[in-house]
């Protein structure tokens, strides 16, 4: 291998690893905060040098990765406008780095050589994410409190110190462990892939995260379409729930569950039951209703940049709107309608892989601000659009 794919190596996938571990909290909290900026801008640095080493080898982007471009012009356009008119503050480098990891691994994943590599490398840090996490749990170590926690954690926080968050790393973590090993022949690679997944589950439980749990559920659904004939189907409808709600129960008459564990438990159990009303919403309908007041004061150019993360809004999608209006909000959903689409129209492989992915992310696009403003994300998002594209040409090629 010549020195310069070292370097394209590094200048890339260090970043993804850097991100993903949310190592700037690390290095901030336990060497220096200025060391964690300067850390910071090392990594964009080091795509923008990659890009400059891939460009001249980058092919035709994406459709995806277009209507991205859009999305971005329009983001930025509406939110400064709304940034200017109102007097809010418009923190511009704060919105780099996720930019700066989307125009680099748009580059780089357009040349086809590097999309399997990238694979790897997402499965096995998704995957390290999740080892933390049971680590951190079994110490007891939390994030918030850079250090062993006095009490017993309730949920695990993992690297990211946000049980939401560690729960759609652990799923990711899931789905991509059965992508990258799903054709292998070798049994041991079988044992380690589902090894793999049991361990990914297990560190979603840890997370005591509503949400989490049902999207494992759709999830386990998604990426094992092929046992779903009509008879299990019919299996799954029937007993499923049964056994669900019996362990549920074994959980909470166990008297090893705190207070707070076993009240997620009982929302569970709610929402398995669908009686909706008695599920806790943590107090994010308040926030909700916060940013819906906001949305409806300026709801054509929005509030300006970063506005729903500056008043906590947790909603994606919404805070879409909130920052940049209603125009950035309505092509949001048309580009989230698109990836859905595209994958609908793919192989099973394919298909399977990318709404099992889209499912983690859009449903937790409801309940976190976070989704599109983490540099590892956009990675996925990057990859989901090249990789929906290379099946859409080769159906088209093949086509009779």
């Amino acid at each position: 291998m010549d020195k310069l794919k070292y370097l394209i190596y590094i200048f890339f996938y260090v970043p993804i690893f850097y991100s993903c571990l949310n190592l700037q909290v690390f290095i901030t909290n336990f060497i220096s905060v200025s060391l964690g900026q300067i850390s910071a801008y090392l990594m964009i640095a080091f795509i923008f040098a990659g890009i400059l080493l891939v460009l001249k080898k980058s092919e035709e982007k994406a459709p995806l990765i277009k209507l991205w471009i859009a999305f971005y012009f329009l983001y930025y356009t509406f939110s400064l406008i709304a940034s200017a008119v109102l007097g809010n503050e418009a923190d511009i480098l704060k919105t780099l780095v996720y930019i700066t990891y989307f125009l680099g691994f748009s580059v780089l994943l357009s040349i086809p050589e590097y999309r399997k590599l990238t694979l790897k490398v997402l499965t096995i840090t998704f995957f390290t994410t999740t080892l933390l996490l049971i680590y951190f749990k079994f110490i007891n170590f939390s994030v918030d409190v850079s250090g062993i926690y006095e009490y017993n954690l309730d949920r695990a926080g993992g690297v990211y110190g946000d049980a939401n968050n560690a729960a759609v790393s652990s799923l990711l973590s899931f789905i991509f462990i059965n992508q990258s090993l799903k054709n292998s022949k070798n049994k041991y690679l079988k044992y380690i892939k589902l090894v793999g997944m049991l361990i990914s589950f297990y560190a979603v439980l840890l997370t005591f995260s509503k949400t989490g749990f049902v999207v494992a559920l759709l999830v386990i659904m998604l990426v094992n379409y092929k046992l779903f004939t009509p008879k299990r189907i019919l299996f799954t409808i029937i007993f499923v729930p049964i056994l669900l709600i019996g362990s549920i129960n074994l959980a909470l008459s166990s008297g090893k569950l705190s207070t707070v564990q076993q009240t997620r438990v009982e929302n569970i159990a709610s929402i398995l039951t669908l009686e909706t009303d008695n599920v806790g919403l943590s107090g994010r309908d308040y926030l909700l209703q916060n940013m819906l007041n906001y949305i409806n004061e300026n709801p054509i150019i929005g509030n300006g940049l970063r506005f729903s993360n500056i008043i906590r809004g947790h909603n994606t999608i919404l805070g879409v709107w909130a920052d940049a209006g209603i125009f950035t909000f309505i092509f949001f959903i048309i580009l989230l309608i698109t990836y859905v689409k595209s994958s609908f129209t793919s192989n099973s492989n394919v298909k399977y892989f990318s709404l099992a992915i889209l499912c983690t992310l859009y449903i937790f696009m409801l309940s976190l601000q976070t989704i599109i403003n983490q540099g590892y994300i956009m990675v996925v998002f990057v990859y989901l659009a090249y990789n929906i594209n290379d099946n859409q040409i080769k159906k088209h090629e093949y086509k009779p």
